[in-house]
Protein backbone atom coordinates (compact mmCIF):
# COMPACT_ATOMS: atom_id res chain seq x y z
CA UNK A 1 0.00 0.00 0.00
CA UNK A 2 2.96 2.28 0.76
CA UNK A 3 4.95 1.71 -2.37
CA UNK A 4 1.86 3.29 -4.13
CA UNK A 5 1.13 5.79 -2.53
CA UNK A 6 4.05 8.17 -4.36
CA UNK A 7 2.30 7.27 -7.46
CA UNK A 8 -1.22 8.09 -6.19
CA UNK A 9 0.03 11.34 -4.98
CA UNK A 10 1.88 12.08 -8.30
CA UNK A 11 -1.22 11.66 -10.44
CA UNK A 12 -3.32 13.88 -8.05
CA UNK A 13 -1.04 16.58 -8.70
CA UNK A 14 -0.65 15.76 -12.71
CA UNK A 15 -4.10 15.69 -13.26
CA UNK A 16 -4.94 18.99 -10.82
CA UNK A 17 -2.23 20.77 -12.90
CA UNK A 18 -3.64 19.57 -16.07
CA UNK A 19 -6.91 20.92 -15.21
CA UNK A 20 -5.25 24.64 -14.34
CA UNK A 21 -3.87 24.45 -17.47
CA UNK A 22 -7.03 23.88 -19.47
CA UNK A 23 -8.98 26.58 -17.28
CA UNK A 24 -6.34 29.14 -17.83
CA UNK A 25 -5.73 28.74 -21.80
CA UNK A 26 -9.36 28.13 -22.29
CA UNK A 27 -8.41 24.43 -22.87
CA UNK A 28 -5.95 24.96 -25.52
CA UNK A 29 -2.97 22.37 -24.97
CA UNK A 30 -0.67 24.84 -26.45
CA UNK A 31 1.13 27.47 -24.92
CA UNK A 32 1.97 30.75 -26.15
CA UNK A 33 4.71 29.88 -27.91
CA UNK A 34 2.56 26.64 -29.66
CA UNK A 35 4.84 24.13 -28.02
CA UNK A 36 3.03 21.76 -25.58
CA UNK A 37 3.72 22.06 -21.68
CA UNK A 38 5.92 20.11 -20.41
CA UNK A 39 4.65 17.44 -17.75
CA UNK A 40 6.12 15.30 -15.45
CA UNK A 41 6.08 11.69 -16.46
CA UNK A 42 8.08 9.63 -13.52
CA UNK A 43 7.74 9.54 -9.38
CA UNK A 44 11.45 10.53 -9.64
CA UNK A 45 10.45 14.04 -11.23
CA UNK A 46 6.89 14.47 -8.45
CA UNK A 47 10.06 13.84 -5.67
CA UNK A 48 12.67 16.23 -7.59
CA UNK A 49 10.27 19.32 -8.44
CA UNK A 50 11.08 22.74 -6.60
CA UNK A 51 7.84 23.92 -5.71
CA UNK A 52 9.57 27.37 -5.50
CA UNK A 53 10.52 27.52 -8.92
CA UNK A 54 7.06 26.69 -10.18
CA UNK A 55 5.40 29.32 -12.24
CA UNK A 56 2.02 29.64 -13.95
CA UNK A 57 1.50 31.99 -17.18
CA UNK A 58 -1.79 33.98 -16.99
CA UNK A 59 -2.39 35.69 -20.68
CA UNK A 60 -3.72 39.44 -20.50
CA UNK A 61 -6.86 40.12 -21.96
CA UNK A 62 -5.73 43.73 -23.55
CA UNK A 63 -9.05 44.10 -24.78
CA UNK A 64 -9.83 44.42 -21.02
CA UNK A 65 -7.18 46.46 -20.53
CA UNK A 66 -7.83 48.84 -22.96
CA UNK A 67 -11.35 48.99 -21.85
CA UNK A 68 -10.43 50.28 -18.87
CA UNK A 69 -7.68 52.68 -20.15
CA UNK A 70 -10.78 54.53 -22.46
CA UNK A 71 -12.95 54.17 -18.71
CA UNK A 72 -9.79 56.64 -17.31
CA UNK A 73 -9.21 58.99 -20.54
CA UNK A 74 -13.27 59.13 -20.88
CA UNK A 75 -13.59 61.14 -17.77
CA UNK A 76 -10.77 64.10 -18.64
CA UNK A 77 -12.19 64.40 -22.39
CA UNK A 78 -15.70 64.78 -21.35
CA UNK A 79 -14.31 67.59 -19.08
CA UNK A 80 -12.57 69.46 -21.53
CA UNK A 81 -15.65 69.10 -23.58
CA UNK A 82 -17.70 69.96 -21.02
CA UNK A 83 -15.17 73.13 -20.38
CA UNK A 84 -15.36 74.20 -23.95
CA UNK A 85 -18.99 74.00 -24.21
CA UNK A 86 -19.21 76.20 -21.20
CA UNK A 87 -17.10 79.09 -22.33
CA UNK A 88 -18.82 78.60 -25.33
CA UNK A 89 -21.92 79.04 -24.30
CA UNK A 90 -20.70 82.32 -21.53
CA UNK A 91 -19.51 83.64 -24.82
CA UNK A 92 -22.63 83.76 -26.33
CA UNK A 93 -24.23 84.85 -23.31
CA UNK A 94 -22.18 87.81 -23.29
CA UNK A 95 -22.71 89.02 -27.10
CA UNK A 96 -26.52 88.52 -26.23
CA UNK A 97 -26.02 90.96 -23.18
CA UNK A 98 -23.67 93.16 -25.31
CA UNK A 99 -26.25 93.33 -28.31
CA UNK A 100 -29.50 93.86 -25.90
CA UNK A 101 -27.49 96.99 -24.40
CA UNK A 102 -26.71 98.21 -27.21
CA UNK A 103 -30.20 98.30 -29.03
CA UNK A 104 -31.75 99.70 -25.10
CA UNK A 105 -28.94 102.60 -25.36
CA UNK A 106 -30.31 103.48 -28.91
CA UNK A 107 -33.83 103.65 -27.51
CA UNK A 108 -33.20 105.42 -24.70
CA UNK A 109 -30.74 107.95 -26.44
CA UNK A 110 -33.63 108.53 -29.09
CA UNK A 111 -35.82 109.50 -25.93
CA UNK A 112 -33.43 111.67 -24.40
CA UNK A 113 -33.36 113.21 -27.38
CA UNK A 114 -37.05 114.33 -27.66
CA UNK A 115 -37.17 114.96 -23.61
CA UNK A 116 -34.19 117.57 -24.35
CA UNK A 117 -36.44 119.23 -27.59
CA UNK A 118 -39.29 119.41 -25.09
CA UNK A 119 -37.19 120.93 -22.14
CA UNK A 120 -35.85 123.71 -24.49
CA UNK A 121 -39.62 124.20 -25.95
CA UNK A 122 -40.71 124.84 -22.69
CA UNK A 123 -42.56 121.70 -21.86
CA UNK A 124 -41.10 120.07 -18.65
CA UNK A 125 -43.57 117.61 -18.36
CA UNK A 126 -43.65 116.13 -21.14
CA UNK A 127 -39.87 116.47 -21.28
CA UNK A 128 -40.23 114.35 -18.14
CA UNK A 129 -42.21 111.59 -19.52
CA UNK A 130 -39.27 111.07 -21.88
CA UNK A 131 -36.72 110.60 -19.45
CA UNK A 132 -38.95 108.62 -17.35
CA UNK A 133 -39.04 106.23 -20.79
CA UNK A 134 -35.24 106.61 -21.02
CA UNK A 135 -34.34 105.83 -17.78
CA UNK A 136 -37.07 102.37 -18.16
CA UNK A 137 -34.17 101.13 -20.78
CA UNK A 138 -31.00 102.26 -19.45
CA UNK A 139 -30.90 103.47 -15.07
CA UNK A 140 -27.34 104.14 -15.22
CA UNK A 141 -27.05 107.22 -17.55
CA UNK A 142 -26.23 110.24 -14.74
CA UNK A 143 -27.36 112.50 -17.53
CA UNK A 144 -30.75 111.01 -17.84
CA UNK A 145 -31.03 111.91 -14.53
CA UNK A 146 -29.76 115.09 -14.30
CA UNK A 147 -31.78 116.26 -17.16
CA UNK A 148 -35.33 115.02 -15.35
CA UNK A 149 -33.53 116.86 -12.16
CA UNK A 150 -33.29 120.35 -14.00
CA UNK A 151 -36.65 119.80 -15.08
CA UNK A 152 -37.92 118.81 -11.20
CA UNK A 153 -36.42 122.69 -10.45
CA UNK A 154 -38.17 124.21 -13.55
CA UNK A 155 -41.24 123.13 -11.91
CA UNK A 156 -40.34 123.83 -8.63
CA UNK A 157 -40.78 120.06 -7.61
CA UNK A 158 -37.41 120.51 -5.50
CA UNK A 159 -37.95 117.62 -3.40
CA UNK A 160 -37.70 114.94 -6.89
CA UNK A 161 -34.87 117.00 -8.27
CA UNK A 162 -32.68 115.70 -5.10
CA UNK A 163 -33.70 112.39 -5.51
CA UNK A 164 -32.27 111.99 -8.69
CA UNK A 165 -29.38 114.25 -7.80
CA UNK A 166 -28.75 111.90 -5.20
CA UNK A 167 -29.28 108.86 -6.79
CA UNK A 168 -26.18 110.15 -9.68
CA UNK A 169 -24.34 110.45 -6.43
CA UNK A 170 -24.94 107.35 -4.91
CA UNK A 171 -25.54 104.62 -7.34
CA UNK A 172 -23.68 106.35 -10.28
CA UNK A 173 -21.02 108.88 -10.05
CA UNK A 174 -19.86 110.24 -6.82
CA UNK A 175 -18.10 113.26 -8.26
CA UNK A 176 -20.68 114.13 -10.66
CA UNK A 177 -20.77 118.27 -11.12
CA UNK A 178 -23.68 118.30 -12.85
CA UNK A 179 -25.85 116.56 -10.15
CA UNK A 180 -24.06 118.82 -7.16
CA UNK A 181 -24.62 121.92 -8.29
CA UNK A 182 -28.57 120.86 -9.04
CA UNK A 183 -28.76 119.90 -5.49
CA UNK A 184 -27.28 122.74 -4.01
CA UNK A 185 -29.79 124.89 -6.72
CA UNK A 186 -32.41 122.90 -5.13
CA UNK A 187 -31.52 123.88 -1.36
CA UNK A 188 -31.23 127.14 -2.66
CA UNK A 189 -34.53 127.40 -3.43
CA UNK A 190 -35.71 125.76 -0.19
CA UNK A 191 -33.88 128.51 1.72
CA UNK A 192 -31.92 125.88 2.92
CA UNK A 193 -28.24 127.76 3.57
CA UNK A 194 -26.08 124.99 5.14
CA UNK A 195 -26.74 122.44 3.01
CA UNK A 196 -26.93 124.43 -0.45
CA UNK A 197 -23.13 125.48 1.06
CA UNK A 198 -22.03 121.96 1.75
CA UNK A 199 -23.41 120.65 -1.62
CA UNK A 200 -21.12 124.09 -3.38
CA UNK A 201 -17.89 122.87 -0.84
CA UNK A 202 -18.53 119.11 -2.10
CA UNK A 203 -19.03 120.51 -6.01
CA UNK A 204 -15.42 122.08 -5.50
CA UNK A 205 -13.81 119.21 -3.49
CA UNK A 206 -14.96 116.84 -6.28
CA UNK A 207 -14.05 119.26 -8.96
CA UNK A 208 -11.23 121.28 -8.23
CA UNK A 209 -10.37 121.36 -12.44
CA UNK A 210 -13.92 123.22 -12.93
CA UNK A 211 -13.53 126.23 -10.09
CA UNK A 212 -14.31 129.03 -11.88
CA UNK A 213 -17.10 127.09 -13.71
CA UNK A 214 -18.47 126.71 -10.13
CA UNK A 215 -18.12 130.19 -9.28
CA UNK A 216 -20.34 131.16 -12.61
CA UNK A 217 -22.97 128.89 -11.76
CA UNK A 218 -23.41 129.54 -8.25
CA UNK A 219 -23.31 133.78 -9.12
CA UNK A 220 -26.00 132.92 -11.32
CA UNK A 221 -28.63 131.36 -9.41
CA UNK A 222 -27.83 133.55 -6.59
CA UNK A 223 -28.81 136.85 -8.88
CA UNK A 224 -31.77 134.72 -10.08
CA UNK A 225 -33.36 134.58 -6.76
Amino acid sequence: MEGTKPNDDFADFESTLQKIEEILNNKDTLGDDGATPPKAKTPEDFENLDVDKVRLTVREDRTLINKRDEKTRKPGIENAVDQQSFMEEVERDANDRAQSRAKREHEAELQRCQGNEAFRNGSYEKAILHYNKAVERIKDSAITYNNRALCYIRLRNYKRALDDCQYVLDKLQETNLRAWLYKATAYKRLKDVDKFEECVAKARQHNPQQLAYIDKYIGQISGDI
